[in-house]
């Protein structure tokens, strides 16, 4: 015998035990097996799918870099190809090799063959529109990125050289399967707003499975799609036993200020930051269904308690031992949770594989857009997720176990010490040192980015709501008590509900707790989704004031010139224009680039073009103006009032920082941060004066569509840019949000779904235990119905106030979670706004079900005869 462990004796008798009490309730059992399970299968699930998105991230960011130890990447998008010059010339010590890349995206016209169909339900088109393009310099790279080399179709190209045509492109495997190509096909892509056919002269084989991805010759690039004297990166392989901080400073020394020294393993790190959040969040979120489990095996071990109250007593008048009764009833919740595990684990590789095959690494928050990773299954993750679900058995039970474990067994014998034994389960002080210990824990600042505290101060305020439920139970008996002798005696239902709940408060409680879980979460999820989706409504409104807007695709430049705004501009039914321009910016190596956006701006009034969050302020004399959006406090610590240096334009030696942070605004588009400048002052410090974005208010009686075909019959390049009109912009958007959300939506409905379970297994435990009970009054004369409206009524009542308790504990937890988790996993605020019609309405059927639940449980129980009822008693 292992020593800690119990002798086999003491196991058979335990699972003896067990076995006798799922005979005689077997659906209580199985919903808290189901609830265990379905909390292991979305966990599991939503894990196993982001395990395998980032890990086939991981692989494409590997292949890209190659066996580069180090990079020098632009810190706004590209830099000149000069700095390559003065890398090589003269050579740097410690560097082996070195390759010049352009790394893009190429927006593509129109795929010829989408592997994906043409459009989803939703209306968002589902082929892909872009392609991750590497160009290369195939003698340089092959020292550096080998991987990356491309493999010319003999039959497609004609001859090895093809890589140096003019029209040469090739496209890795996943590529020409997602957009139905083959080796000779044609690739029209869009440069700006001119259309450019490249030809499929060949593969990529060495890029990762399921990557997509283009690879075309350097000087080709350059020159076909507008990228002259231009790169984006250069990929640098130290010699052996170079000293990387040395040659960092050499590096360093020749860089121009547009370019800065990273390595891999900080992009790759950069770029799993950007999804970090999300997922985590998502991960979290899907453990609500296993955390609502948790306390469904602690109602069912707490109504399985009263069921056993006298075996577990009898075996210790008997002689067994204080630990041996605590075992008993902790055997049986580790037995469900271990069940439940297993059918959890199966059901989440299951469920894992079908959400991979019919939306990808993609859950919805748009990081893996169109990935289709094989699945991934760590078996140290699988191992944990199972071992959730046997905690979640084990501590639902421990509650339970331990109030029979310490009730006398002589007491326990006698009728109506149940009661006594559940009593013991109200912990005011628990309850009150858990709620204490949310409120420090909702100070503490985030951990790695991530909201740990707030986690942890929501478990703890969902712990001490359910322990409160006895206290609320006992309170409610009080009074109910006292208006059932006054007003209801006349109505023996009403009366004998009342006085049941009274006289029995523990036992009420015992089956509320999940009922209270389930309707806390899923309150606070619908909370917090409605009040981020009327934010985003009210955003929309306030950033789409114009009546149409433009975008060039995907493209490295801002191809609308002065003519061509001037084009825009000045076309019938157009009564003015603004023009915009976005470009990438990156301020720190370790995070992922800023978005500046560069538009027509009154310093003395940004209100009226963005949506500030406070007041704006007047830049002092020789300051320039920018405009931060909220993420830019936490990520980059910038304020208000404060005046800060940026890689833009010529910063002098030794001066003051140029540039005076003016406001700050609300932008739900880039959770990584974004500037706003104007335009004037963009072009002052040097930048392009080329514009990507177009808005136009219309003249009154114009319709979109007209504006649009007049606009494109003047300056027919103009059909190239993306037009919608604000509405459809607001739709799209939103369309997008509830995509995001899809997941969560899920689950709150498996949240409410799991406590109409818990509600169903309450009420026909209830029943089962109280056989003898009704088998009682059935001898006194009370009809059927009057027992099933009992029973109906009781459910009503304390049902109704669990949904009451858990809608103000969810109402504190939605309020955590716009308050606290949102703004430090994503760095924006929202406005609280209450769903009441979704609550109302899940309330209610919470309620109806309960209603439903106890009529079938007592017709159930009294289906036997009065004397069949009470024999236990004779």
């Amino acid at each position: 015998m292992i020593p800690g462990l119990p002798d086999a004796p003491t196991l058979r008798w335990w699972l003896w035990l067990a076995a006798g009490q799922w005979r005689a309730a077997p659906g209580r059992a199985a919903v808290s097996v189901l609830a265990v399970a379905i909390g292991v299968a979305l966990a599991l699930a939503i894990h196993l799918v982001n395990a395998s998105a980032l890990e086939e991230f991981r692989q494409a960011i590997a292949t890209v870099n190659g066996d580069a130890h180090a990079q020098v990447r632009a810190r706004a998008g590209t830099f000149d190809e000069a700095a390559w010059s003065r890398l090589a010339d003269p050579p740097i010590d410690g560097i082996a090799a070195a390759s010049p890349v352009i790394e893009t995206d190429l927006a593509i016209v129109v795929p010829a063959r989408s592997a994906t169909g043409a459009a989803r339900p939703d209306g968002l088109d589902a082929r892909p529109r872009t392609l991750r393009l590497v160009a290369l310099d195939a003698f340089s790279a092959a020292a550096v990125t080998p991987s990356l080399l491309p493999r010319p179709d003999r039959e497609a190209a004609g001859a090895d050289s093809a890589l140096f045509d003019p029209d040469a492109i090739f496209l890795s495997q996943a590529a020409l399967e997602a957009f139905g190509l083959a080796p000779g096909d044609p690739l029209p892509v869009r440069v700006g707003l001119a259309t450019l056919t490249l030809r499929v002269a060949g593969t990529v084989p060495g890029a990762a499975p399921g990557q997509r991805l283009a690879v075309m010759d350097i000087g080709t690039a350059q020159w076909r799609l507008g990228w002259t004297g231009r790169l984006s990166r250069i990929d640098l392989r130290l010699a052996e036993g170079a000293d990387v901080a040395t040659v960092a400073r050499s590096v360093g020394a020749r860089l121009p200020a547009d370019a800065t020294w990273t390595t891999p393993d900080v992009a790759e790190q950069r770029m799993s930051n950007v999804s970090r959040a999300y997922r985590v969040n998502l991960n979290v979120l899907a453990l609500v269904a296993l955390f609502t489990g948790a306390f469904l095996v602690f109602a069912t071990m707490a109504l399985s308690v009263v069921r056993q109250q006298g075996e577990l007593a009898l075996l210790g008048v008997l002689g067994a031992p204080r630990g041996a009764r605590l075992g008993a009833v902790l055997a049986q919740g580790a037995v469900l949770g271990a069940i439940g595990a297993v059918l959890g684990t199966a059901l989440g590789v299951a469920l894992a594989t079908a959400l991979l095959a019919a939306v990808g690494g993609d859950l919805g928050g748009g990081y893996f857009s169109g990935s289709r990773p094989r699945l991934a299954l760590p078996a140290g993750a699988i191992a944990l997720f199972a071992g959730l679900g046997l905690a979640v058995g084990v501590l639902g039970a421990l509650a339970p176990a331990w109030a029979a474990s310490r009730a006398a067994p002589a007491r326990a014998l006698r009728s109506g010490s149940a009661e006594d034994t559940l009593a013991g389960l109200a912990r005011g002080r628990v309850a009150l040192l858990l709620g204490a210990a949310g409120a420090v824990l909702l100070a503490a600042p985030p951990i790695g980015g991530l909201p740990i505290g707030a986690y942890a101060a929501i478990a703890a305020w969902l712990v001490a709501g359910v322990a409160c439920v006895p206290l609320i139970t006992r309170a409610l008996g009080g009074g109910l008590a006292r208006a059932a002798d006054r007003l209801l005696w006349h109505r023996p239902a009403a009366w004998l509900a009342t006085t049941r709940i009274a006289q029995s408060p523990g036992t009420v409680a015992a089956g509320l707790a999940g009922v209270v879980a389930s309707f806390a979460l899923a309150s606070a999820m619908a909370i917090m989704v409605t009040s981020f989706r009327v934010s985003v409504s009210d955003w929309l409104d306030a950033v789409l004031p114009a009546d149409v807007y433009g975008r060039v695709p995907a493209s490295t430049e801002a191809p609308l010139d002065a003519t061509l705004q001037q084009a825009i501009a000045t076309a019938p039914g157009v009564s003015r224009a603004e023009f915009l321009r976005t470009v990438e910016l990156s301020l720190d190596p370790q995070r992922p680039a800023v978005a500046v956006l560069v538009r027509d701006l009154d310093p003395a009034h940004p209100q009226h073009r963005l949506p500030l969050t406070g007041e704006a302020r007047t830049p002092p004399a020789g300051a320039i103006a920018v405009w931060i959006s909220e993420p830019m406090l936490d990520l980059y610590r910038f304020a208000p009032g404060s005046r800060i240096e940026l890689p833009i334009g010529r910063p002098q030696p030794g001066a003051a920082p140029r540039f005076f942070v003016a406001g700050v605004w609300r932008d739900y588009a880039r959770q990584h941060g974004a500037l706003a400048m104007a335009a004037d002052d963009w072009r002052r410090l040097g930048g392009e004066p080329g514009t990507s974005d177009a808005a136009l208010w219309l003249e009154p009686g114009t319709r979109p569509d007209a504006a649009i075909a007049a606009i494109v019959g003047r300056e027919p390049a103009l059909a190239a840019m993306e037009w919608r009109s604000s509405s459809e912009l607001r739709a799209l958007s939103l369309r997008i949000f509830d995509r995001s959300f899809a997941v969560t939506y899920a689950l709150e409905a498996i949240a409410i779904l799991v406590g109409l379970f818990g509600v169903a297994a309450a009420c026909a435990g209830e029943a089962l235990v109280r056989a003898g009970e009704f088998g009682m009054l059935r001898h006194l004369g009370v009809s059927r119905s009057r027992v099933a409206a009992q029973l109906a009524i009781e459910a009503a009542l304390s049902v109704s106030v669990a949904v009451a308790w858990g809608g103000l504990v969810g109402a504190a937890i939605g309020l955590v979670l716009i308050e606290r988790v949102n703004p430090q996993s994503f760095h924006w605020t929202m406005q609280v706004h209450w769903p009441l019609g979704l609550l109302a309405a899940s309330g209610a059927a919470l309620i109806v079900a309960a209603i439903a639940s106890a009529l079938l449980a007592a017709r159930g129980a009294l289906g036997a005869g009065p004397l069949a009822a009470v024999r236990q008693d004779w």
